[in-house]
């Protein structure tokens, strides 16, 4: 009688860690979901601003459409 007494505190004790778990990760999680989010749009504007000053860094680096001469449409040709 007394290992059943035993394993249902053990039992009421994984119970009670599991269920307290579970709702403290309810109560943490709009937190941790507003932290996540804001740190990727974080890093998506920053993304962006990089890749924008390397747009602009090629497009100064290419010649001017001058000087790579006219387009030929080949099909029209005979």
């Amino acid at each position: 009688m007394h290992i059943k007494d035993n394993s249902l505190g053990i039992l009421f004790k994984f119970l009670l860690f599991f269920l307290g778990g579970i709702y403290l990760l309810r109560l943490i999680s709009p937190f941790l979901f507003k932290l996540l989010i804001s740190n990727l749009i974080k890093k998506s504007k920053k993304k962006n601003h990089s890749t924008k000053e390397t747009s602009t860094d090629q497009k100064k680096a290419k010649p001017s459409s001058s000087s790579i001469g006219e387009y030929i449409d080949y099909e029209d040709i005979e």
